[in-house]
C-alpha cells in the first residue's frame, strides 16, 4: 500500500452553543510527530486528540489546528427559551379569546406568569464537538494521503521498470565482456614476443574474469527490484521498506560500477545511478 506522507484536510462541527473547526496538515518524517495546537488549556483534551491522531496515522509530521468557539447563530445560545415564551402566549390568548376578553395578554402578563424562563445552558464542556471535527478533518487527510499516493506508485513503478530496463542490458553485455577480456589478454602477450604456457594464460584469463566477474551484483540487483515491486501491493505502509531496499540498490550498482571495467556497463551504471537517486527521493514521501 502506497500512502503519501503529504496531505491536507479540515472539520467542522457545531453542537451545543459550540463551533469546533479542525485543520491537519501532514508531510514527510522519518517517525510520527504528532502536534496539536489548540488556544484553550485543556491538557485532558489535548491528550485524547493526540492519541486519536496517533491511531490514525502511522508516520508523517502531523500538524494539528483547532479552534473551539461559541456558536452564536445556535439556538441554544438565547438568554430565553423563546419556544416556551411563544407557548404561554398562544395559551392566554385562547383564553381571553373564550372569556370574551377586551384586553389581549401584555409582557407584564408573561412576566408575573414566569413565563421567561432561561434557555438551556451552553455545555461547559467542548469534547464532544470536538471529536467529530476531528474524525472529518482526519479522514480528508487520509484521503488526501491515499490520492496523492496513487501518483506516488505510479512514478515508483516507472522508476523501478526504467532500473530492470537498464539491469537487461547489463545483461545481454556480461558474456561479450569475458570473450573480451580473453581477446585483450592474448593480444599483449602476443605483442610481447615471449613464449607462455598456455595453461598459465588460460589460468590468468580464468582470474581476470573473475576479478571482473559481476553477476553477483547482478542476482541480487534482480532480487532488490523484484522486491520493490512487491512491496506496493501489502496493505501495511511500506515506506520504511522502500526506503531500505533503495539504499541495498544503490550499494550494489557502485559495486557494479566499481568491478567492471567495461565502457558500455559504466555508462548503464550511470544512468542506473540516476534512477535510484530519483527512486530515493520519490521514497522519502511514502508512508
Amino acid at each position: 500500500m502506497v500512502n503519501s506522507m503529504t496531505g491536507f484536510g479540515t472539520g467542522t462541527a457545531t453542537a451545543d452553543g459550540w463551533r469546533v473547526d479542525v485543520t491537519i496538515r501532514t508531510l514527510n518524517h522519518r517517525y510520527l510527530s504528532v502536534r496539536v495546537r489548540s488556544p484553550h488549556d485543556q491538557p485532558r483534551l489535548q491528550a485524547c486528540l493526540e492519541e486519536a491522531v496517533r491511531r490514525a496515522f502511522s508516520r508523517g509530521e502531523i500538524g494539528v489546528w483547532i479552534t473551539v468557539s461559541r456558536d452564536q447563530t445556535a439556538e441554544e445560545y438565547r438568554l430565553f427559551d423563546s419556544q416556551a415564551i411563544q407557548d404561554h402566549l398562544k395559551e392566554l390568548r385562547d383564553i381571553a379569546q373564550k372569556l370574551s376578553l377586551d384586553e389581549s395578554p401584555t409582557l407584564g402578563d408573561l412576566i408575573q406568569l414566569g413565563a421567561f424562563q432561561a434557555a438551556k445552558p451552553l455545555e461547559a464542556d467542548p469534547e464532544p464537538v470536538v471529536e467529530p471535527a476531528l474524525k472529518q478533518a482526519i479522514e480528508a487527510t487520509l484521503a488526501a494521503r491515499s490520492k496523492e499516493g496513487e501518483r506516488l506508485a505510479e512514478e515508483l513503478k516507472r522508476i523501478l521498470d526504467l532500473l530492470l530496463g537498464l539491469l537487461a542490458q547489463v545483461k545481454e553485455r556480461l558474456p561479450a565482456i569475458s570473450q573480451e577480456l580473453r581477446t585483450r589478454l592474448q593480444e599483449k602477450v602476443a605483442s610481447l614476443s615471449v613464449e607462455v604456457d598456455p595453461a598459465r594464460l588460460e589460468m590468468e584469463i580464468v582470474l581476470l574474469a573473475e576479478r571482473y566477474d559481476v553477476q553477483e551484483e547482478v542476482t541480487r540487483l534482480e532480487a532488490h527490484l523484484q522486491r520493490a515491486r512487491e512491496l506496493p501491493q501489502k496493505e501495511t505502509p511500506v515506506g520504511k521498506e522502500l526506503d531500505f531496499v533503495s539504499q541495498e540498490l544503490l550499494r550494489e550498482v557502485n559495486t557494479l560500477g566499481a568491478k567492471s571495467r567495461d565502457l558500455a556497463i559504466s555508462s548503464l551504471v550511470v544512468d542506473m545511478k540516476v534512477a535510484i537517486e530519483h527512486l530515493k527521493e520519490q521514497v522519502q514521501n511514502v508512508e
